[in-house]
């Protein structure tokens, strides 16, 4: 078992991904130019909390504006909790032992006050069918930091991490890319998340995935569990989402 985080470090030594000499087949990518992509689905409480937007000078081509308010009404969303969400489920999945490149882009815009109160979620992998914790997630955490979660439905094998600065990145587009194998058994169980080209975290031989769970798939957009439920700074959340592009490493 090796874990590294940028910003507690347990293993000096950084992780070369195991499928990363192996050519790769695009599974999907989009600019955004041509439109959200009508096999998307939208997790919103209203039509207009997820839109395209021309890209006001944060340097994409277009973006996809994501917006929330505490005071909506989020009784018609998944589990009746805050968020607005693109899902990649209807047409793109996961499956164990394939690796997989995930790419993203945020923007965080300059005026964007950070809760000290509370986190929230702004990228992840969710699991197939069962309920549960995603098996990956990146959140804005409360201190001020980006935190990762890593687990599956056993407790045992949660790992998770902080580090960065989310101040720094206001005003700028930050690239994500996530190095993926999933393998509920952990044997060959590797995720590598690079921010800006940077590693800033790794784990390898921890179970990074659900027991045989082969529909597990992409979520972007922002998720605040707590938010009706709990203090919280802040009223309003919009967040900018660049290119995404997915990649399996054969």
């Amino acid at each position: 078992m090796r874990i590294f985080c940028a910003a507690v470090i347990f293993c000096l030594t950084g992780f070369a991904f195991v499928a990363e000499a192996h050519e790769s087949v695009t599974l999907f990518y989009s600019d955004w130019g041509n439109g959200i992509d009508k096999r998307i689905e939208f997790q919103v409480p209203q039509e207009n909390s997820i839109e395209l937007v021309d890209s006001n000078g944060m340097g994409l081509k277009k973006a996809v504006k994501v917006t929330i308010d505490k005071d909506e009404n989020y009784s018609g969303v998944a589990n009746g909790s805050p968020r607005a969400e693109m899902s990649f489920n209807k047409f793109l999945h996961f499956r164990q032992k394939i690796g997989y490149s995930i790419k993203w882009q945020i923007f965080i815009p300059n005026d964007y006050l950070f809760d000290n109160k509370q986190p929230e979620l702004v990228a992840q992998i969710h699991q197939g069918p069962p309920a549960g914790y995603p098996p990956f997630a990146l959140f804005f955490a409360e201190n001020g930091k980006y935190e990762v979660r890593s687990r599956t439905q056993s407790q045992i094998d949660s790992v998770n991490c902080y580090f960065g600065n989310l101040a720094d990145d206001r005003g700028r587009v930050v690239d994500w890319e996530l190095s993926y194998f999933p393998d509920g058994t952990g044997s060959e169980a590797v995720t590598e998340l690079y921010k800006s080209g940077k590693l800033v975290f790794s784990i390898k031989g921890i179970p990074n995935a659900y027991e045989s769970d082969d529909r597990a798939y992409l979520k972007l957009g922002i998720y605040k569990a707590d938010w009706i439920k709990k203090p919280s700074d802040v009223e309003v959340r919009t967040l900018y989402y660049g290119n995404v592009a997915v990649a399996a490493k054969e």
